[in-house]
């Protein structure tokens, strides 16, 4: 299975799910989901989900329709740390600098990244 299809695979996961439930609740389902490629497809797997964690918009440029993309960057995340991914440890170091240069989500969100960089370096 190639990223693209894992992409296209989580979107029709996401799309399943009540629009009432939010990503606390559907992402360890998502990552729980996604647990077989954590063996049989990890490099397609992980670069899945660095399209995901390369979304940089900075605060000020933010538009409406990037709340979904952001979305998509926690659910990354989320599924990281489910998993286990440590390969994705650079991807989240360089995600965790672009908050910190005001070049990626809100400053607010500087401790939530890197609470998820320290468990994955547990």
């Amino acid at each position: 299975m190639t990223a693209d299809e894992i992409v296209t695979l989580i979107e029709k996961m996401l799309a399943s799910f009540p629009d009432r439930m939010t990503g606390n609740e559907v992402n360890p389902m998502v990552a729980d989901e996604l647990r077989s490629f954590a063996v049989s497809d990890r490099e397609s797997l992980l670069d899945a989900l660095r399209q995901y964690l390369a979304f940089r918009v900075p605060p000020a440029q933010r538009q409406q329709e990037d709340a979904v993309r952001e979305a998509r960057l926690w659910l990354a995340l989320d599924v990281a740390e489910h998993l286990r991914l440590i390969e994705l440890k650079p991807d989240i170091e360089s995600l965790l600098q672009s908050v910190r240069s005001g070049k990626a989500l809100r400053p607010v969100h500087e401790k939530g990244v890197a609470r998820y960089l320290q468990r994955l370096n547990a």
